[in-house]
């Protein structure tokens, strides 16, 4: 299986052709069917401070759920402050991300009820009072809906949670809401992936230009975009595993029947399986420890040596060459480096590990299966749902009604899926009636096809573990009904988030996971996305602190100063691009100094933002005049601070006059020179010169 399988595994294959660039900003994207509704907390929202936002913030960075556990013991946080930091960082930056397609109106409640039985003494388990979110296609009842992010679905709201949901809450979880996901875990359509009716497509934190795979895509984006602590997604072939290498988290897809799928909208009900999905190893052991039915301990297992000695079956060719066609030196040297990365891990933990190769043989019927269980299964539950159809043509015609809203991004799989289905009964010369038992027949027969290769692997190699990346081999270890797990290896050369993933025997969650952790904590490869920038300047007895988050999807800095005896207000700025770094002075030399913040925006344009202070107390900020002379003026201004002027430099570009659009650069650049000055009403920048020169400017 080449690396082609990360992106969604074998469905891929059949639509590759029809991949485009068409949607990934967030400017681009599709109104929501449902809108968030921040309503019931809004006025807590109103009044959650900056100030403690960034408090939890600090505190949330590297945590696991145990750190936050004694956080809330130990009185440092309270089940509702976190929850208000998530709701509030949803409200900022989800409308871009589109990791959420529903919020729970009563997760401040739940929050509330759970602070108060801790006040009594009466904790469930690691995660109560932990705010967390689901995939919408895990029943949950009014006045939650579960949409499989299908319009079809938009007003379904089960009479009860699935079982899963049940344990969730009886642990004392938070329930934020539901995640958005690729429309019926990705048997409609994946162009993009990631994309549903409801919601959108989902934009990765990383980088909007990225993929967010599918089909938990909206679980990935929301844990690592801390939007929540963390998630429950689902997996018929590569469905946890591929969006949480794209979006740098960990993830778990348990063995076949560790969890239950009583309440989940079926793919293919064979194989289906819940998972976690968190930011570590950690996470995801006590996240499966509520919902496994098997009741095991995963936490206590965890073991930094349970590598050692342990030996390791890498498939280091298929890592290292993912197709089979020749490829440029570079993109080899990029697959050598992140070999480098898992050997590293593995010599770290002293784990024994060999080179081996997948054997020639291939699954058959996988895609298929997989069509054929969007035909029964998934249409099934829409049937008991009421909705207003009975079968798969019934749901295509359905769609093609009122495709801008029902199918914005088309349903290439259901039209694809409806000839197969018909193929597959005219093969099998099955009357309608006979095709669920063919169908039983077809998913087992997959599913001991897998498992018997999988066997031979681990028996002809003797190993205990699998070594692959990201969801390559899902086709295998998804369709056996065998435990994976993705462990993040950080970015590879374009910035994208790549995972290591460990796949287990059937059976063996536990030792999995331990060993995952052993991984994980021997290299700690995960980057969140945007490095957080730190800068603190002293200047004439005043101290300014500044610190961002850097990152790309919806970006803050946040500015704390004091002047001997005297804080003042910490501002908070939302800002397009990334903070490069900051200087002080005091350009007026009236001894109250200055701070020079300089922000770059996603086109490698420059900004300068100035904050000085009011009567010596209070921040407040400078803006720049209006340009009174914009011929040629397009953007990509440069700034410079100097002893007691300031300098902006930006390159001129002419139009054609019979074609507006054809603008071209002149090869000139305007330099316009500013002082700061004071009068009654403050302190403002004063334009003292402006020139035309010919120098290079970066553009």
């Amino acid at each position: 299986m080449n690396r082609r399988g990360r992106i969604y595994g074998v469905l891929l294959i059949l639509i590759i052709f029809s991949l485009s660039d068409r949607l990934f900003a967030d400017e681009d994207n599709t109104p929501r069917l449902r809108k968030l509704d921040f309503t019931p907390f809004q006025k807590s929202l109103d009044q959650f401070s900056e100030t403690r936002a960034a408090e939890i913030e600090e505190q949330l960075r590297d945590a696991t759920i145990l750190d936050l556990q004694a956080a809330l013991q130990t009185g440092k946080l309270t089940s509702e402050e976190l929850t208000l930091f998530f709701l509030d960082r949803n409200q900022r930056y989800d409308e871009k991300l589109r990791s959420y397609i529903e919020l729970n109106p009563n997760a401040l409640s739940e929050a509330r009820a759970a602070d108060a039985l801790r006040a009594k003494g009466i904790i469930h388990s690691q995660l109560h009072g932990i705010p967390i979110n689901l995939k919408d296609n895990i029943d949950t009842k009014s006045p939650l809906h579960t949409t499989g992010g299908a319009e079809i679905l938009l007003n379904h709201s089960p009479e009860q949670d699935a079982e899963l949901v049940t344990s969730l809450r009886s642990a004392g979880a938070v329930i934020l809401g539901k995640a958005s996901l690729s429309e019926f875990a990705g048997a409609l359509t994946m162009d993009p992936t990631g994309a549903n009716a409801v919601s959108g497509a989902g934009v990765n934190p990383y980088h909007p230009g990225l993929e967010v795979s599918g089909s938990s895509s909206g679980s990935a984006i929301s844990t690592t975009a801390y939007l929540t602590a963390a998630s429950i997604g689902t997996e018929t072939s590569g469905s946890l595993i591929s969006p949480a290498s794209q979006n740098g988290c960990v993830s778990m897809k348990p063995s076949l029947g560790m969890v239950s799928g009583r309440g989940i909208i079926p793919l293919v009900r064979f194989q289906d399986s819940a998972g976690p999905i968190t930011r570590n190893v950690t996470d995801a052991a006590i996240m499966l420890e509520i919902i496994d039915t098997k009741a095991v301990a995963y936490l206590p297992l965890l073991n930094r040596d349970a590598l050692q000695d342990v030996s390791v079956g890498v498939l280091r060719d298929e890592i290292l060459w993912p197709s089979p066609s020749p490829l440029p030196l570079e993109f080899f040297s990029e697959q050598y480096t992140i070999m480098q990365r898992i050997d590293r891990g593995l010599q770290k933990t002293h784990a024994s590990p060999r080179a081996i190769q997948l054997p020639s043989e291939e699954l058959k019927s996988l895609s298929r299966l997989i069509f054929i269980g969007l035909a029964q299964d998934t249409v099934g539950y829409l049937v008991n749902a009421g909705a207003p159809v009975t079968s798969l043509s019934d749901l295509r015609i359905y769609n093609e009604q009122q495709p801008e809203t029902r199918v914005p991004f088309g349903q290439l799989l259901v039209t694809y899926a409806c000839s197969m289905v018909g193929e597959f009964a005219d093969q099998v010369g099955s009357e309608e009636n006979d095709l669920p038992r063919q169908y039983e027949q077809l998913a087992l027969q997959v599913r001991r096809q897998a498992a018997d290769i999988l066997d031979r692997i681990f028996a002809d190699n003797q190993i205990d573990l699998i070594v692959s990346l990201a969801n390559d081999q899902s086709p295998l270890y998804a369709t056996a009904g065998y435990p994976a797990i993705t462990i993040p290896l950080g970015l590879d050369k374009a910035g994208s988030p790549i995972g290591v993933t460990l796949i287990g025997k059937q059976g063996e969650d536990a030792k999995l996971l331990a060993r995952a952790f052993a991984f994980e904590q021997a290299t700690k490869y995960r980057i969140n996305p945007g490095k957080p920038y730190r800068q603190i300047h002293r200047f004439q007895g005043v101290t300014f602190d500044l610190q961002s988050p850097n990152i790309h999807f919806g970006n803050t800095l946040v500015l704390k100063s004091a002047k001997k005896q005297i804080k003042s207000k910490p501002i908070r700025q939302e800002i397009k691009g990334s903070v490069l770094g900051m200087q002080t002075g005091d350009l007026n030399q009236d001894s109250i100094p200055e701070a020079y913040i300089f922000v770059r925006d996603a086109e490698d344009a420059d900004s300068l933002l100035i904050y000085t202070f009011n009567n010596q107390d209070a921040l407040t900020r400078i803006d720049f005049p209006h340009l009174t002379d914009t011929v040629g003026y397009y953007g990509n201004d440069h700034f410079s601070v100097n002893a007691t002027t300031i300098e902006r430099i930006y390159p001129l570009y002419t139009s054609d006059t019979s074609d507006p659009g054809d603008i071209r650069p002149t090869g000139k650049s305007r330099q316009i020179t500013y002082q700061l000055k004071q009068n009654t009403e403050g302190v403002h920048l004063e334009q003292i010169q402006s020139n035309e020169r010919d120098s290079p400017v970066i553009e």
